[in-house]
């Protein structure tokens, strides 16, 4: 019995040791291990970081040395210790000259932590000196974008997308404010930061507020670009979506009520008809489904073919008349056109009718003998 709580005592002994020398070491929390630069241009020069941390542990922190993964970086840090709830700083600078392109430098802490080393992280892009229009290879003014074409890509309605420009004010004095006329409802622009300075990069954050849109399938925006108020030339720019209804969540149950779409035909073909002769055909959509389809949108591929149809929503059991009507004016040969339909059938959301025809060349009258 004796042995036992010998043995228990040293246990708890060793414990409350381990435990106190644990509390002891002071304890180095950093806000934040890692910094991107993002893009830099080489002819910028040193750029640098604070990397800034407190002690929260019972006692002083000492710094023994920060070592650099490279020479083209070089650290700053206290050289007296840091006490208990004090903070302080590490200071990172990076040499971007003869640098070019992406890189990752780390910065290695040691002390006398509770965790001894500790390792940061800086990163980024540099862009050469003679490099700066190849990234941003288009121009407004004294502005230069990277892009002129914000693509979305496929967004779920009812979610949020977000898209960022990079621009830099090439101007040697003059600061640029940017700023945008006429933004729809669905979408929302920052500049980041409000005034760009001379030779410095600033960023364009547009979120795509799906929400917001009405429109359904593919959806465009062009909107101007104001540099400090005023629309120069070539200031477009233009965003795109592809808004799309989510039937992720839609259980088996979901479906079997959900409506369904079915058409008598997808395409029909006119034949030979003249340049002056305006056709047109009429596709029935019947709702086969236990629900109320809705025809979110139709749409055709260019402006000679126009499409309505007879109602936006169709009950379950009853059809809808699409009419789509083809001018062949100032075309030629075989034509194929396209006609969009946008449902809220979670098999079928998504249906491309087609119209052909042959159009003869107009005779423009036989010449005199």
């Amino acid at each position: 019995m004796r042995t036992r709580l010998t043995l228990l005592f040293a246990t708890f002994l060793i414990l409350g040791l381990q435990a106190f020398g644990q509390q002891s070491k002071p304890i180095m929390t950093f806000s934040g291990k890692e910094y991107n630069f993002g893009t830099i241009r080489e002819s910028d020069g040193v750029v640098t970081h604070d990397f800034m941390f407190t002690n929260t542990g019972k006692v002083p922190l000492i710094i023994n040395d920060v070592k650099a993964s490279c020479g083209c970086t070089s650290p700053q840090w206290p050289e007296e210790p840091v006490l208990p709830g004090a903070a302080g700083t590490i200071r990172v600078s990076f040499d971007p000259k003869v640098r070019p392109g992406a890189f990752y430098k780390t910065v290695q802490v040691i002390s006398n932590a509770d965790i001894p080393s500790v390792t940061l992280i800086i990163n980024g892009v540099v862009i050469p000196v003679d490099k700066v229009d190849e990234v941003f290879k288009f121009s407004t003014g004294t502005v230069r974008l990277e892009t002129i074409y914000a693509a979305f890509g496929e967004l779920y309605k009812g979610n949020t997308g977000k898209f960022s420009i990079k621009v830099f004010n090439t101007s040697e004095d003059n600061p640029v404010k940017l700023t945008f006329r006429k933004v729809p409802s669905h979408l929302r622009i920052t500049m980041v930061p409000e005034v760009v300075d001379p030779q410095q990069e600033g960023r364009i954050d547009i979120e795509y507020l799906t929400a917001q849109q009405k429109e359904w399938d593919y959806a465009v925006d062009r909107l101007e670009l104001l540099v400090n108020g005023q629309p120069l030339p070539n200031n477009r720019i233009s965003i795109t979506a592809n808004i799309r209804e989510n039937f992720s969540g839609y259980t088996a149950e979901n479906i079997a009520m959900a409506p369904q779409v079915v058409y008598d035909n997808t395409s029909f073909d006119f034949g030979t008809i003249a340049s002056d002769k305006v056709v047109e055909h009429t596709f029935k959509l019947v709702n086969s489904g236990k629900s109320d389809l809705y025809i979110r949108k139709v749409s055709a591929s260019c402006g000679c073919t126009a499409v309505q149809p007879d109602k936006s929503v169709v009950p379950p059991g009853e059809s809808t008349m699409i009419r789509a009507v083809f001018n062949p004016s100032g075309r030629e040969g075989h034509q194929k056109k396209a006609i969009t339909v946008i449902t809220n059938d979670p098999k079928r959301s998504k249906t491309i009718l087609w119209i052909n025809a042959i159009v003869e060349k107009k005779e423009t009258g036989t010449p005199n003998q």
